[in-house]
Parts: structure tokens; sequence; C-alpha cells
């Protein structure tokens, strides 16, 4: 038998797999009845006979309760109880059809949220955890600034961080600043999955802008370093093609 708790924990369930409350006493009633007839159920319940009678045929009709007739009278059973994992797989079924009809008639709006991260512990954390976030294979388009303040800000962390990235995969392609040259060739002339081009004029000042897969950010190196990401799959697209434009007016 059940204690009380456990019985309302089997009604909870039963709930959830789309019974209504008077069928899931009837089919717990079966269920520690065995084989009895309609009145047996109605004194268990304390459930009008209309209600009993009408959840009974519910039941049977969903596959979960059967009836034989003995003396002209009839004697329900409950069927096996792992008849109710179908009842959860139809549930299932009929969810996903309806989120594919859902799908097809609304226009959801695009996902966007932005973040802010101050500070070089915060920034250089950052810089790693999109690393981890990206794709492997993908691609990050980078317009630089002057100097070389991305390097001086993750110190001894960018050989980690060049490691990680040569690992899994991913292309950086980056546009400098003429005055940068030097810089980028002392520190990255050979550099795996990293190329690199110059335009003359361009002048970003202190800010990087570096566009993900599906985020654009902008670095700003002033003190402290500050960091903006924007994830919007429409926002970077529009920046992934003016990098494009800017890539071929650079020269190596």
């Amino acid at each position: 038998m059940f204690d009380k708790n456990q019985k309302d924990e089997v009604l909870d369930g039963l709930l959830s797999l789309g019974m209504d409350l008077k069928e899931a006493r009837v089919y717990m009633s079966l269920l520690l009845l065995g084989e009895v007839g309609s009145s047996k159920i109605i004194k268990d319940t304390d459930l009008h006979g209309q209600y009993v009678y009408q959840s009974l045929d519910k039941l049977e009709r969903r596959g979960l309760v059967q009836h034989v007739i003995k003396r002209g009278r009839k004697k329900f059973t409950a069927k096996n109880p792992n008849m109710l994992s179908r009842l959860a797989e139809e549930k299932k079924i009929l969810a996903e059809n309806l989120v594919t009809k859902l799908n097809e008639i609304i226009v959801l709006p695009l996902e966007q949220h932005f973040e802010v991260f101050q500070g070089k512990e915060s920034y250089v954390a950052h810089e790693f955890d999109m690393l981890e976030y990206a794709k492997e294979k993908c691609e990050v388009l980078i317009i630089g600034g002057t100097g070389d303040k991305f390097n001086e800000t993750m110190g001894v962390r960018l050989k980690d961080y060049t490691k990680r990235q040569i690992e899994r995969g991913i292309k950086m392609r980056y546009i400098g600043s003429e005055g940068q040259r030097e810089a980028m060739e002392s520190v990255h002339g050979k550099r795996e999955l990293f190329e690199v081009r110059y335009l003359p004029g361009l002048f970003t000042a202190e800010v990087n802008t570096n566009i993900w897969p599906d985020a654009l950010a902008f670095n700003i190196f002033s003190e402290p370093v500050t960091h903006f990401t924007i994830w919007n799959p429409l926002v970077t697209k529009s920046y992934a093609g003016f990098f494009e434009t800017l890539w071929t007016l650079a020269k190596q």
C-alpha cells in the first residue's frame, strides 16, 4: 500500500502525463484493488458513479484499463503500468509536431544581448572564454588599432591563448595599420592560422574590433581596459562584410 506522500507523488505524475484528477484516482484505485467492479471503485475513490464510469471509459480508450464480463457484470483491471511510457511518448510526439507548426507560422525576433567587461583580469578571462565558446575551425576577423595593446594586455597568457587557438583550429585574419607592421611581424611573424594585412591610413586609436561568428566585440585599451560584446547575428554579418571590403584594400 502507498502512504499519503507516495500516493500524492504518483497522482502528480499521472496528472503530468495528461490525466485529469478523476482519471488518476480511478487508475490508482485499480492498481491497488486489482480486478473489481465499478461499485468498489466508487467506494474506494469516493467519486460519484458518473465520474467513475466516464473515467473508466477514457482510461480504456487510452489503453490503460481493460474489462471482462463475469456473470453479466463488468470487471475492470489496470493494465501493466509500463503502458504509461507510451503516454509520455505520445505527448512528446504531439509537442514536437506543435513546435514544428508554430515555427512555420511565427517570426521570432533576432536574439541579442550585450556584455561588458572591465579590467585586465576580466578581459583576459573573457578572451579565453570566447575561444572556448567558438566552434572549432571557425574564423575570427580583427580590425586592429595602433601599437600592440592586445599583446601587452594578454601578457604572459598570450602564449597559452595562441596555443589554444591553434588546438581548436580557429583561423584569425587581422587588419592593422602600417605603424603596426614591425611589431606584428616580430610577435606573429610565423604564427599558425594567423594572417595579417596592413591598411595605409587605418587609424582606430586604442580600439580593436573582433568579429566572431556569433558576436561583435570592441576592445578599448585605455585604463582600465574595457570590452564590449554584442551578440547579434545580423550586426555580426554586417561587420564581416565591412571587414572583407577592407581586406581587399589592405596590403600584405
